[in-house]
């Protein structure tokens, strides 16, 4: 790579190499990648940690991050129904009737390319620290290392957060009895999680030291929010070392906040439209690009995914009246019209969406798309700000932390810890929406605010699950809502491909 561009999703090596110890009358082709002769530079370690990035959300696969990611992660919230199309895939509406079972399609991936992610950064961690001050600067070797370790982290959290059992893989495989390994406690995933992000975070630069092609790489401040909401989790699940984990989760989101290398975007829609990348508000965003120079095209088809069916898309997920109720409680404000994020997030039967001198539905109004009288709830997220291309196909990127993020999760913990502080950082996410300071109250009142403020902000960007699972609501909201759920499915099964193969995952 000889830019040193690396984008996520780009150079995807998939390793055969194990380390294993070769027999003595094996011949090494001298043509053969081995782990012998791959890591010799700085272009290949950057290429083995490219790979490394290439598993973000099971990006690289149709199946993963376009299908199983949205089914996992949309149908599963309270606020949301599938479109009719998706009652012809049983292994979607199982995560919406929450019956899904070990062999469900989507989440043997989520198993797979997670465990994928973790094994590339092994490898990129344990043959980048071998190679010699000759191959690499010492400077490069750590942020490399850093990097890997962050992706490591990430790939066993996202493991951590949707499976009650883990499988701690901390090295590169050399043998078959490495394969067979037990469940770790949670307790451990959470410790060995937190080691990597410590470790990782003093050899990253902050974005502003980043260089504009290197948007999307992992940096200081991505690695101190994930140690923030690490630590926030963690609270949520183990009350009973509750207490030191909020104080951490205080340390660490201070820290990106005080770094002042974020802002929150002034535009909220264009986060999430393809106009806007890599914004002042992302900390850390899975990148896409449909530029055929630079050799290949990385760019998912969820847009075609969420978008309506009256809109050209698929139409596989709809909103619910719920969801209305909730982003208008509050009501209009002083112009006449409801919060901006409502109209940016959904479409639906507004007098904003049915004004003829001011189509707002891709030149129509409301009516004229589906239907006068019509109480569809459409998702505007995640669908392009002009219907130019072949279908809804598009290089939209996906953040996957953002600063309102930061502010809201630093919020709670505030929050939790009983300070009255806790409000400032509620109402600095509401002034970029326009809206006045919240009134706060007493704690309960402030947690309130906290969760709307999270629908407003996050609908339709993978966080509500779990955000109700800490919680402790899911039950209460999933009966709200009128979904099937019972406790045992707050988690997935261990995949069946596991059980079969791993004697000691039982």
């Amino acid at each position: 790579m000889k830019s040193n561009k690396l984008y996520i999703g780009i150079c995807i090596i998939l390793f055969a190499i194990t380390g294993c110890k070769k027999s003595e009358l094996d011949q090494q082709v001298p043509d053969q990648l081995t782990v012998d002769n791959f890591w010799t530079n700085k272009d290949r370690a950057l290429s083995g940690l490219a790979a490394a990035y290439s598993q973000l959300e099971g990006f690289v696969g149709w199946d993963n991050y376009v299908e199983a990611r949205s089914v996992r992660e949309f149908y599963r919230e309270d606020y949301i129904v599938p479109g009719a199309d998706a009652f012809n895939y049983p292994w979607w509406t199982e995560h919406y009737n929450f019956s899904f079972t070990s062999g469900n399609y989507a989440i043997d991936l989520l198993w797979r390319e997670n465990y994928k992610g973790i094994n590339f950064s092994n490898q990129v961690i344990e043959n980048v620290g071998k190679m010699s001050n000759s191959a690499i600067d010492d400077m490069s070797k750590k942020q490399i290392i850093a990097e890997a370790k962050f992706l490591r982290a990430y790939y066993h959290f996202k493991l951590l957060n949707n499976f009650n059992n883990v499988i701690i893989r901390d090295k590169v495989p050399t043998s078959d009895a490495d394969l067979a390994k037990p469940f770790s406690s949670r307790a451990d995933v959470y410790e060995f999680i937190l080691k990597d992000l410590k470790e990782a975070e003093p050899d990253l630069s902050l974005r502003s030291e980043r260089a504009s092609s290197e948007l999307g790489r992992v940096t200081k401040g991505a690695v101190q929010g994930y140690l923030g909401k690490v630590y926030l989790y963690r609270a949520g699940e183990d009350k009973t070392g509750a207490v030191s984990y909020y104080t951490e989760a205080k340390n660490w989101l201070n820290k990106v906040i005080i770094s002042k290398e974020y802002k929150l975007d002034p535009d909220f829609g264009n986060m999430f439209n393809g106009v806007t990348k890599n914004s002042i508000e992302s900390v850390f965003e899975l990148q896409q690009t449909a530029d055929a120079t630079s050799g290949a095209v990385y760019r998912s088809y969820l847009s075609d995914w969420v978008a309506a069916s009256e809109l050209g898309g698929y139409g596989e997920i709809y909103g619910t009246s719920r969801l209305l109720t909730e982003l208008l409680k509050e009501g209009k404000i002083a112009n006449g019209t409801y919060d901006k994020r409502v109209y940016q997030s959904i479409y639906f039967n507004d007098p904003y969406f049915n004004n003829p001198a001011s189509p707002q539905v891709y030149g129509s109004t409301y009516n004229e798309v589906f239907g006068v009288g019509s109480q569809t709830i459409a998702f505007r997220k995640w669908i392009p700000a002009t219907p130019d291309r072949i279908g809804m196909s598009n290089a939209i990127n996906f953040p996957l932390m953002r600063y309102a993020d930061v502010l809201l999760m630093y919020a709670e913990v505030l929050n939790e810890q009983g300070s009255a502080d806790a409000m400032i950082y509620v109402n600095e996410v509401r002034n970029r929406a326009g809206l006045p300071d919240g009134a706060g109250g007493n704690k309960q009142a402030v947690f309130d605010q906290i969760v709307h403020e999270r629908i407003m902000e996050f609908t339709l960007e993978g966080s509500r699950f779990y955000d109700i699972r800490r919680w402790g609501i899911l039950g209460q909201a999933m009966q709200a809502a009128g979904r099937k759920f019972t406790a045992d499915k707050a988690f997935y099964p261990t995949p069946l491909k596991e059980v079969s193969n791993n004697p000691q995952a039982n």
